[in-house]
């Protein structure tokens, strides 16, 4: 017997023979152009049952359509990222200090090579 209140369970169970068989009611229902009171009159339908069915059966096919949240994400590609092994912490404020003649040079831990050697070049010329 059918438990309305329960989703159509029974006894905690679903009844796959029942669905079935509503199921292909509903869809005959839909096929036939009719109204779901006049097709329920000219099958002899309980209407009740019938929209409870249509109800039950209407909110299961919506749970199986949505898709798992997982499913609609992109597969991300994998970058390997180069990380110096650096103590940034203790670097962060170390300065090296370069005397040349007068001149004091304080440069960071984290100057650029490139830089630096392009300055200590020009100094050569002078």
């Amino acid at each position: 017997m059918l438990d309305e209140r329960r989703g159509g369970l029974v006894n905690g169970m679903r009844d796959l023979k029942k669905e079935k068989h509503w199921q292909e009611i509903i869809d005959r229902q839909i096929a036939s152009g009719k109204s779901q009171a006049q097709f329920c009159k000219d099958e002899e339908l309980n209407v009740k049952q019938f929209y409870s069915w249509k109800g039950i059966l209407t909110k299961r096919q919506k749970i199986k359509r949505q898709p798992n949240p997982l499913e609609n994400k992109m597969p991300l590609p994998f970058v390997a990222l180069k990380v110096p092994d650096i103590d940034f912490i203790s670097k962060r404020n170390s300065v090296e200090q370069i005397e040349i003649s007068k001149i004091v040079f304080r440069i960071s831990a984290d100057a650029d090579r490139s830089a630096l050697t392009c300055i200590l070049q020009s100094l050569e010329k002078t």
